[in-house]
């Protein structure tokens, strides 16, 4: 299966970056006027004053929080390859990196419900920067132990900081509805940061080398940790439980509840899959010429070459991670459908993996397709946030939200031990299948929901609190009661 059209790298890279970044622009407008008048006849008023300094805050610290990770993310693998790793060690860098947010991350969960978020989240800016710090190092222990703190912080960014937001939001008694306008205001904002990253860690790593975007990220890190020390309260978990507790407590609610596990499934199957994406789009988008030249010795660099274009690549990456966003915002005007979601996203995912398999060769395809899959993203973050913050109870959401992150680390690890054996092809044939199961899963447990809904046992409701933890321990403490009277 071949396309014969092809275009040039600064036609494709260029040419998508302006189209991205206008279709972006009109859908933003359209989201603000569309969601303008159908929000007239709500019963809460977006101009609350202590909700959007509340609102403002969260979003700038978790900005600059994915700010810095954003830095990074487009060299991390070319600072490896000039460091002259080969594949298969590099491979090995990034194992490290989910090994340790599989094992450590899981138990980070269970001590920031207990000892605080917020103390994790400073954790998370000094993790980081040490992390940073190792990069500047071109030996391999030292970078394994830069790979493990990332690890360590990645746990901590895609856990705490929203456990925070969401207990803090309802301590200071907001709206339950406006949670879903932070999460789509986060996932937008994200896409936007990412977009400036990429621009910036592009041309820091022209003007200085690969290491310079990880040198640069250091100080957002260290707002970061000063804004949380300064202007944000600590809130917690149980804190009568150990450290060993709310992770005890969530896998018995992963256990008990097949609804709860079918979600937390289809969460690591996407993730799993996008993590591996990660690795595998700068090599994938690199022609058979770019390849063996980067292999051969002594070899000169390509004029207009991929790698030339990787920030540039990552931006548009992020617009499309925007405009998910937006459509996300658009969509989620209609309540009823919120559920139906992931549905769109997950089927769109399954899609752009088997494409990208079937044209592996023809780089116009494999970036369209990467460019669909980006926007998936961006409708995936703020439609699994919401319905999280709807399912998983508040003194261990953030060991349940890790718990949530082991199948993925553990697949992601299991793949790229195995990746050096495995043409291209082969893995977007395996990511196309793990965002099938993670379809399938998320049809259970909507199916499964409704079904609950139609019983009177637990409607689907946008903005509903009562978790599934406590349905359960209500019907085994108390027969007498009913899930609508507790």
């Amino acid at each position: 299966l071949t396309i014969t059209m092809s275009l040039s790298n600064t036609n494709r890279y260029w040419g998508s970056f302006v189209i991205c970044t206008l279709l972006c622009i009109i859908l933003h407008f359209y989201s603000n006027y569309n969601v303008k008048n159908k929000s007239v006849s709500s019963n809460y008023s977006n101009s609350s004053i202590k909700f959007n300094s509340f609102q403002s805050n969260y979003l700038l610290v978790f900005l600059l929080a994915m700010f810095a990770d954003w830095l990074q993310g487009p060299y991390v693998y070319e600072l490896y390859v000039s460091y002259g790793f080969s594949q298969a060690e590099i491979a090995e860098l990034f194992v490290c990196g989910f090994g340790s947010s599989m094992i450590v991350g899981t138990f980070v969960g269970g001590l920031a419900d207990k000892l605080g978020r917020k103390l994790m989240c400073i954790m998370y800016s000094l993790c980081y920067v040490t992390a940073c710090f190792t990069k500047l190092v071109p030996e391999y222990w030292t970078l394994m132990l830069g790979r493990f703190l990332s690890g360590v912080s990645t746990s901590l960014l895609f856990s705490v900081f929203e456990s925070w937001m969401v207990c803090e939001h309802h301590k200071q008694g907001f709206d339950s509805s406006l949670l879903g306008d932070t999460f789509s205001f986060a996932t937008f904002g994200n896409g936007l940061v990412a977009v400036i990253a990429g621009l910036i860690a592009n041309s820091s790593a022209d003007s200085y080398g690969y290491v310079a975007p990880f040198v640069v990220s250091i100080v957002p890190l260290t707002v970061v940790a000063l804004l949380v020390f300064f202007t944000w309260s600590e809130n917690y978990g149980n804190q009568q439980l150990n450290i060993l507790s709310p992770l005890s407590k969530g896998f018995d609610l992963v256990r008990r509840d097949s609804r709860i596990a079918a979600l937390g499934m289809s969460q690591s199957c996407f993730e799993g899959a996008m993590y591996t994406f990660v690795f595998m789009w700068t090599p994938a988008l690199k022609t058979a010429e770019e390849l063996s030249s980067e292999s051969a010795e002594n070899s000169t660099k390509q004029s207009d070459s991929t790698t030339d274009y990787l920030g540039l690549i990552f931006a548009v990456f992020m617009i499309s991670v925007m405009i998910g966003s937006t459509i996300f915002k658009i969509l989620s005007v209609r309540r009823e459908i919120l559920y139906k979601i992931p549905i769109l996203l997950h089927s769109i995912a399954v899609f752009t993996m088997v494409f990208t398999a079937l044209f592996i060769d023809n780089k116009d395809v494999v970036y369209i397709m990467f460019l669909l899959f980006e926007l998936t993203v961006g409708l995936f973050y703020p439609s699994y946030g919401v319905i999280k913050s709807e399912k998983i109870p508040e003194d261990i959401r953030s060991a349940v939200m890790n718990i949530f992150r082991i199948p993925l680390n553990a697949f992601v690890v299991v793949l790229l031990l195995k990746i050096q054996q495995m043409s291209p092809r082969s893995v977007f044939w395996i990511c196309a299948l793990t965002h099938t199961i993670a379809l399938l899963c998320y049809l259970y447990f909507y199916s499964c929901s409704r079904s609950s809904s139609v019983e009177g046992k637990q409607p689907i409701m946008y903005g509903r609190q009562t978790s599934e933890l406590e349905l359960h321990l209500r019907e085994s403490t108390s027969n007498k009661k009913t899930f609508d009277n507790i």
